[in-house]
């Protein structure tokens, strides 16, 4: 779609006061442009004023979005569309529901199972462990309140927010079919999905497989010579086991729709799944090494892979956008954060989204990520039979493996963009992180002596704690000494 009415600004990371003055200058025929569920509606006979996703700020700040208030913000044309269609999924989940899509919640394995789903038509999938952010962007503890009263507390990953909003009813519809992960996944979710059980119309459990690494297995003599798309190496035992159970996630979709699908959508929605993932990467690389995306922006692209924010026909098109005003920023030899800032690979989301704009107003930048979405970044193979593209593309899995393999991720980016240091931000309460973060720490050092900071997310508040500023500060400080 043309943008030719509007010509981006200056790029500069501003403040969500800017963010609503840039609004007001958008043309009106920009915001018409912008709808979801596009598709469904031309065929019916053209686009309905309700799916618009284009709104000020301040639209998402009263429902309740309080944390924009404090955030920065890329201040091109296709960043505040990409943050419109992000703030509207919860809309659009219940829009789904009115216009007679199936809704289908998908639970712990992080990008695998929607690609399945969203190869039938009218069909919606859509991922509960992602309101894991929502206590932050509320700047509320309402839902791990409400977890906590479901016998999930304090002492558990923030994916709890997750059986919060299953108790509570206003986040997403009742979903039609619950597809659950467990396995070889994250321990404390795996008791949020039980919980979260007794609020599912039908739920169906998967069980993914442990990946081993090859220096597992010289006791029992084997070679794990298969490699996805990264390199990680894996079993094939492992592969044909979990295509067992996508033609399970299959047959049930199937029954639920009444449509029984064939190879050719199974694949059509494999090509979707693998046009999402190339313009991703093509995303981090423009951020990451060019410096035309801020941190923040490109953590939402990152994610986005999981379940394309509940629209696999519209999101591309929002990467498009993001895609084509990086590039043109670059032709233009602009950037958004300062090409000599510091250089650091995160590992671990931060719950907290003010920590990426923390660090980027201290003068440093994301330039390589490991978020525990490995599994999600993998492209799929499309000369392989489709739910065997998709299980391949899972056993880059990040939490289903070694430590050290997970490492290797970051290790890899760090090593590309000559990195300064890494930064790890646990989750307090997440085992995994627990367990994780100091081996990570001392594979880094040991493999690149780059220095690391560890340190665990607080819960929701309206500002980073002084202590953990201290210490992001006192960090960036021995990097400047390094260079």
């Amino acid at each position: 779609m043309s943008t030719k009415t509007w010509q981006d600004p200056k790029p500069a990371r501003v403040t969500y006061d800017d963010w609503a003055r840039l609004f007001e200058d958008v043309p009106d025929e920009l915001l018409d442009r912008y709808h979801y569920y596009r598709e469904d509606q031309e065929r019916s006979g053209g686009l309905k004023p309700w799916s618009a996703y284009m709104f000020p700020p301040q639209t998402f700040a009263v429902y309740g979005a309080r944390h924009l208030k404090r955030l920065k913000f890329d201040n091109s044309l296709a960043a505040l569309r990409m943050w419109g269609f992000v703030q509207n999924e919860t809309e659009r989940l219940y829009r789904a529901r009115q216009v007679g899509r199936r809704v289908v919640a998908t639970m712990g394995d992080l990008g695998a199972v929607p690609v399945i789903v969203n190869s039938f038509p009218g069909a919606t999938a859509f991922y509960p462990d992602c309101i894991w952010w929502m206590p932050f962007v509320m700047e509320s503890n309402v839902l791990f309140d409400a977890a906590a009263g479901l016998g999930i507390g304090d002492a558990t990953c923030f994916s709890r927010a997750a059986l919060g909003a299953f108790d509570k009813h206003a986040y997403f519809p009742e979903p039609d079919l619950v597809v659950a992960s467990t396995g070889a996944s994250c321990d404390d979710y795996s008791g949020v999905e039980q919980l979260a059980g007794r609020f599912a119309a039908e739920m169906l459990w998967v069980e993914s497989p442990c990946r081993r690494e090859r220096l597992g297995c010289h006791a029992c003599g084997e070679d794990l010579a298969e490699t996805v798309d990264s390199g990680t190496p894996y079993e094939p035992e492992s592969l044909a086991f979990l295509v067992t159970e996508y033609e399970r996630v299959k047959e049930t979709m199937e029954r639920l729709t009444g449509h029984r699908t064939s190879e050719e959508e199974l694949r059509a929605g494999v090509r979707k799944a693998n046009r999402v993932r190339r313009l991703t990467r093509r995303v981090r690389e423009l951020a990451y090494r060019d410096g035309a995306l801020p941190s923040l922006e490109a953590m939402v692209v990152e994610f986005g892979n999981l379940h394309h924010y509940a629209d696999i026909d519209e999101w591309p098109e929002v990467l498009e956008h993001l895609v084509e005003t990086c590039e043109e920023r670059g032709r233009k030899g602009e950037t958004v954060v300062d090409r000599d800032a510091l250089r650091l690979v995160w590992v671990t989301p931060p719950a907290d989204p003010l920590f990426l704009n923390y660090l980027e107003d201290q003068g440093a930048r994301v330039v390589g990520t490991e978020y525990v979405i490995g599994q999600a970044l993998e492209l799929l193979d499309e000369d392989r039979p489709p739910l065997e593209a998709v299980a391949e593309s899972f056993m880059a899995a990040s939490l289903t493996g070694s430590t050290r393999q997970r490492t290797e991720a970051a290790i890899r980016q760090a090593r590309e963009h000559d990195a300064d240091g890494v930064i790890i931000s646990g989750i307090l309460g997440g085992s995994h992180c627990a367990m994780e973060s100091r081996l990570i720490a001392r594979y880094v050092k040991a493999e690149l002596d780059l220095p690391v900071l560890e340190f665990d997310v607080p819960p929701p508040a309206k500002e980073i704690s002084r202590q953990i500023r201290t210490r992001i500060d006192a960090f960036l400080e021995v990097l400047r000494g390094r260079r």
